[in-house]
């Protein structure tokens, strides 16, 4: 009975808490609709090119102009991207979509203008693109037996880091997603020849998908500076203590709070 007790006062705890934090997140949304923020973004891409493409053997006798021609036929993205049309659907995505959390971006700084509670620093410093090809691992049962086959990825990795300011918050934060093929990997059985053998399907990626993902970083990155701001004006006005852990997550569209462990920007202390 008494750790059933033990429980319950847990649970109505953790209940009252939630309802205290999401409280305050109300308030801060209320209390942010007009606010301004001065975006910056970095004036070219950091680009890195890490693949470790090997000549096939049908080319190991053909000459050199044609292995580095197969070569840089394997480059799908890194050496094809235009910095200033990237950097520019980064930065109108997340202009959009920082609206739609009611956010206006102006550049109000002057040589005396200092950052507080409704005008808002959001710098980009450094954007770094990577291109690698990764053996992904692919498994799966065919009758009592597990199957594994490791399949070429390409794979292009963005990482972000963001300097966010206002009257409180001073400080760096970081985030990184990968544009990557889909794969889909099936085994079968070949009854005729009686082995068991692998059917790779790939959506490959290119630059066109690679600046339709920069929209939906740019919507990513626009959620992830609101969210980091809002949590951390929750971090300042609760009670109860802070858990570094989840963090709120709000959607401006169905106007909701919900939590989440890893879907965020990390702090860099």
């Amino acid at each position: 009975m008494k750790k059933f007790i033990l429980i319950l006062s847990a649970a109505v705890l953790l209940l009252l808490s939630c309802s205290e934090q999401q409280s305050v997140a109300r308030r801060f949304v209320k209390n942010n609709r007009k606010t301004v923020v001065a975006l910056y973004l970095p004036n070219r891409l950091e680009k890195r090119n890490l693949r470790n493409d090997s000549i096939p053997e049908y080319l190991a006798d053909s000459s050199l102009q044609t292995q580095i021609a197969y070569l840089e036929k394997q480059v799908k993205v890194i050496d094809k991207v235009d910095d200033d049309k990237y950097l520019d659907i980064i930065y109108l995505t997340m202009q959009e979509t920082l609206k739609d959390y009611g956010l206006s971006v102006e550049y109000w700084e002057n040589e005396t203008s200092q950052p507080d509670s409704t005008h808002w620093v959001i710098e980009i410093p450094r954007i770094e693109v990577t291109e690698v090809c990764e053996p992904q691992r692919y498994c799966d049962w065919v009758y009592e037996h597990r199957y594994c086959a490791d399949v070429p990825v390409d794979l292009v990795n963005v990482a972000t880091w963001f300097n966010l300011a206002n009257d409180t918050i001073s400080t760096m934060t970081f985030t990184e997603q990968n544009y990557f093929n889909d794969t889909d990997v099936v085994f079968d059985i070949d009854y005729q020849n009686s082995k068991v053998i692998t059917k790779t399907y790939c959506d490959t990626i290119n630059i066109d998908g690679f600046y339709k993902f920069a929209t939906i970083l740019g919507r990513l990155y626009a959620g992830y500076c609101y969210d980091f701001m809002m949590n951390k004006y929750i971090d300042n006005h609760q009670v109860e203590p802070i858990d570094t852990i989840t963090r709120y997550r709000y959607d401006p569209y169905e106007r909701y709070f919900y939590k989440t462990d890893r879907d965020y920007l990390i702090e860099m202390k």
